[in-house]
């Protein structure tokens, strides 16, 4: 990691100053975990989340038809914390619904295998914001992006309509701790998305004059983005156009279609396969 860098994580998780409420002030927080076949992954995520320094949370692990040890590892654990459903339709956001309709939270979290928090403190400190802000529908914070070939990112951004209509986040799903009576009321997820459900559903939240947020740009959660294909390039590109088309209208596709950056990522990627391909690396 560069020096800047370094700089800027440090200064982010700087909890010198929030610890201000008690226990029985600290709403239930609810963390819905999408699993399959993650036995490489799933353990540093519960780790991360049964280690927080948090009177009173719940983990919802959602398996789809995992056939290595992903469920032997969980049910490892022995925690009356964890709570294990199964489901046999693996699309990302039915099993997000579905663990957002077991959760009793007043706060709800998503994460999956590989994704952690990085302090024992990310669920309080987050929850406090919420408590300093008369318990907004969303509070969230800065990420950690990794993927197999880049050098790690820190993603936070200001939340606007004009950052959705770039068809940009301001940070991770991963990073976002949503109201659980908000979720409901906008309807859950849409699990006609694969990639870019997250977005979608912060597009719904911004057109809702009532709801507010807050944010904090400290980095909390660690995002794996694993290794980004080409396929997911593509279906970025289609799912982020449908989303723009149809909550901002055409002209504002135009203008993203202008500046957005798939179709380079697109075209870095197949260059490097083309290399592999004649060159062997």
């Amino acid at each position: 990691m560069s020096s800047s860098f370094v700089k800027k994580l440090s200064e982010c998780s700087n909890f010198s100053s929030w610890d201000k409420y008690g226990g029985d002030e600290l709403p239930k927080v609810s963390i819905v975990i999408c699993t399959s076949n993650a036995a490489q992954l799933i353990r540093i995520t519960l780790d991360s989340v049964l280690s927080q320094h948090y009177p009173d949370f719940e983990v919802i692990v959602v398996d789809c038809c995992s056939e290595d040890r992903t469920l032997e590892i969980v049910k490892s654990y022995n925690s009356d914390k964890i709570s294990v459903f199964s489901v046999t339709n693996c699309q990302r956001y039915e099993m997000v619904n579905k663990g957002l309709m077991q959760a009793e939270g007043k706060y709800i979290n998503f994460l999956f295998p590989g994704d952690y928090y990085l302090y024992f403190e990310t669920l309080k400190f987050m929850v406090s914001l919420a408590l300093d802000h008369q318990l907004p529908q969303l509070v969230y914070c800065g990420t950690l992006i990794r993927d197999a070939t880049k050098e790690v990112k820190i993603l936070y951004r200001e939340l606007t309509l004009d950052l959705l209509k770039r068809g940009q986040q301001p940070t991770s799903l991963e990073s976002c701790w949503f109201r659980l009576d908000t979720l409901l009321e906008l309807g859950k997820f849409n699990p006609n998305y694969t990639m870019r459900g997250g977005y979608e559903v912060l597009c719904r939240f911004m057109l809702q004059k009532n709801f507010r947020f807050a944010s904090s740009s400290r980095v909390l959660t660690d995002y794996d983005l694993r290794l980004v294909s080409r396929r997911m390039v593509i279906m970025h590109f289609w799912e982020t156009f449908k989303i723009i088309n149809k909550y901002f209208g055409v002209l504002t596709v135009a203008r993203w279609l202008f500046y957005q950056k798939d179709v380079s990522r697109f075209v870095r990627l197949w260059m490097r396969s083309l290399k592999i391909a004649f060159a062997g690396r």
